[in-house]
């Protein structure tokens, strides 16, 4: 019989995070989940939390085999100075603990924002042009791991997360704009016109069912691999603004200059086996369960 897998989610409190640790509960698996203040209600007694501060000494006991990193200072945080103490110096510090836990599986959860402005369709050999302060971690987060997966021989993904929409999803466009939609007075929203189509985003089940693959993929090489989670089919932006439409006749409509929806290709995860559902069902799915 094999032994029950060990996992440590770092931000367990937070929305992805708190969704991969419900659903990971399901399964044979220990968990540990940590938060920095404010801790989540589980039913699942699978589930022990622990406090933890990336920008403080890292000392609990805890031991763990695989690591999924969503913990991170985001553009959601208030304070953002904290960018470099959390996701690069917390980051470095928890992969040497790692080490001390004798860790062989690290997933951290990144962003497409890493490729900045979107002019073309997006794969995972796309420059990294990213300008903001919370892309540029990222992509520094992303070379520590890549570095460190290097140096120390252990298998390792970095997940660049599109728009995360479902149920409660909270903090990035479209989610905030399908919140817009439930207002009853007239509003303005803005979406381009070109790119036509789009397909970045990625339903949080999705998420949970394919990092629940990774995990108990047993060809798991010991090297780092970049993987874009992304939605199929993409959807026309006229088709979009329809569904948009119809649940709220008295939205009004205005050019954005700045693509918010884009072309992501999915080439890399059809390879790795990972299946997500098709843009259409992410988006209808999301409004129905709003």
């Amino acid at each position: 019989m094999s032994k029950t897998k060990k996992i440590l989610i770092t931000g367990s409190n937070s929305f992805i995070g708190n969704e991969i640790t419900k659903y990971l509960s399901n399964y044979d698996y220990s968990i540990v989940g940590t938060y920095r203040k404010n801790k989540s209600n589980f039913k699942s007694k699978k589930i022990k939390l622990i406090k933890l501060d990336l920008k403080k000494k890292i000392n609990f006991k805890e031991k763990f085999n695989t690591l999924i990193h969503c913990a991170a200072a985001t553009p959601a945080n208030k304070k953002r100075e904290n960018y470099n103490k959390i996701n690069q110096t917390g980051f470095k510090n928890l992969l040497n603990f790692c080490l001390k836990s004798e860790c062989n599986k690290i997933i951290l959860i990144s962003t497409v924002a890493v490729y900045g402005d979107v002019q073309k369709i997006i794969t995972e050999k796309s420059a990294l042009k990213g300008k903001s302060k919370y892309a540029k971690s990222k992509i520094r987060m992303e070379s520590i791991l890549s570095k460190f997966t290097k140096k120390n021989k252990v298998a390792s993904f970095v997940l660049r997360l599109s728009q995360v929409v479902g149920k409660n999803s909270v903090n990035n466009y479209f989610s905030d704009l399908i919140k817009k939609t439930k207002k009853s007075k007239k509003i303005k929203i803005s979406i381009q016109s070109k790119p036509t189509n789009f397909n970045n985003l990625c339903h949080i089940e999705d998420l949970c069912v394919n990092i629940k693959k990774l995990i108990e993929r047993k060809s798991f090489e010991k090297e780092n691999k970049i993987l874009n989670f992304t939605s199929e089919k993409p959807v026309e932006i006229d088709a979009f603004k329809k569904i948009i439409f119809s649940l709220n006749k008295k939205i009004q409509f205005e050019e954005s200059s700045i693509p918010k929806f884009y072309r992501i290709s999915s080439n890399k995860i059809k390879k790795h086996n990972l299946k997500f559902r098709s843009t259409l069902s992410a988006i209808k799915s999301t409004i129905i369960n709003r």
